[in-house]
């Protein structure tokens, strides 16, 4: 019994200390292939972040981890009076580029280490 208390306290340790670990994206924002901002942000899991440049653009997004390499970002991109919000999954460490309509989207994101 003891054991099995054990095992529990340390599965409850390890989603908690998952669940704190925060996360950077390196964005690049992209207007007809003229790059108009590369905001950074540090987001917590399933946590919103945003950040706007006056009337130029607005961009928020979510951050859902799927697992330890993968996540999951609900996006909006409001530029030039459009509105974009596609939802991409992307993988710790690597580019991933979306492109709708000549408004581009490309995000870096990496773990913060603790």
């Amino acid at each position: 019994m003891k054991k099995l208390i054990g095992l529990v306290a340390l599965l409850g340790f390890v989603t908690t200390a998952q669940a704190n670990d925060n996360f950077t994206i390196n964005a690049k924002l992209y207007d007809d292939e003229k790059l108009i901002g590369s905001p950074t942000l540090v987001v917590n899991p399933n946590g919103e972040a945003s950040i706007s440049v006056g009337d130029l653009y607005i961009f928020s997004l979510t951050l859902t981890p799927v697992d330890g390499s993968i996540v999951n970002l609900a996006t909006e991109l409001k530029l030039g009076g459009e509105r974009i919000a596609p939802t991409l999954s992307v993988e710790l460490g690597k580019e991933a580029t979306i492109n709708i309509g000549g408004k581009e989207l490309s995000v870096v994101v990496n773990k913060l280490s603790s």
